[in-house]
């Protein structure tokens, strides 16, 4: 009695898989479209007007949003004047963090509030206190920096205006 027993689930459970596989859906047939008329082409008449110039982008522009990177990742920056108004510049330091040994590139964008812009970048092997300096003005000035993790790719992580002294 119990070999029959099981005997007859096995041929239920082979019964079983043999089946599943049909009971998908139909593929739908594809539709062949129809040709239709082509259009006669019409000489399109020259503009003799000139298009509106664009205006070149003023000031240092609005601070946009920016993204945490994984705690794998992180880095820590920190973003300082050098107090000296007859020659300003602006460092870009780096404070370390467990991306240190993981990340591959550092991008730093500097914006005056003229609208002047300049790039520069950090490169592994990252150390604490790597530094990167801008002239910059002695007002305020926009610091951006994109930090390209191997997983996530290139994030935006620090998006601000900074001034140049600090209030304390």
């Amino acid at each position: 009695m119990k070999i029959s027993i099981l005997i007859i689930s096995l041929l239920l459970a082979v019964a079983f898989v043999l089946t599943a596989g049909c009971t998908q859906n139909a593929v739908p047939t594809t539709v062949t479209p129809s040709p239709t008329a082509t259009p006669i082409a019409t000489p399109v008449v020259p503009q003799t007007t000139a298009p509106a110039p664009t205006t070149p982008r003023v000031g240092m522009g609005t601070p946009g949003p920016t993204e945490f990177l994984p705690i794998d990742y992180m880095l820590d920056f920190m973003v300082q004047g050098n107090g000296d108004t007859a020659n300003p510049f602006m460092a870009v330091t780096l404070r370390g963090g467990n991306g240190m040994n993981l990340d591959s590139r550092i991008d730093i964008t500097f914006t005056k509030p003229d609208g002047s812009s300049q790039q520069n970048y950090m490169l592994p092997p990252f150390y604490v206190g790597q530094q990167v300096s801008f002239p910059c003005s002695t007002d305020k000035n926009r610091v951006e920096i994109w930090v390209t993790a191997p997983t996530v790719g290139k994030t935006k992580t620090y998006d601000q205006i900074v001034p140049f002294k600090s209030l304390n």
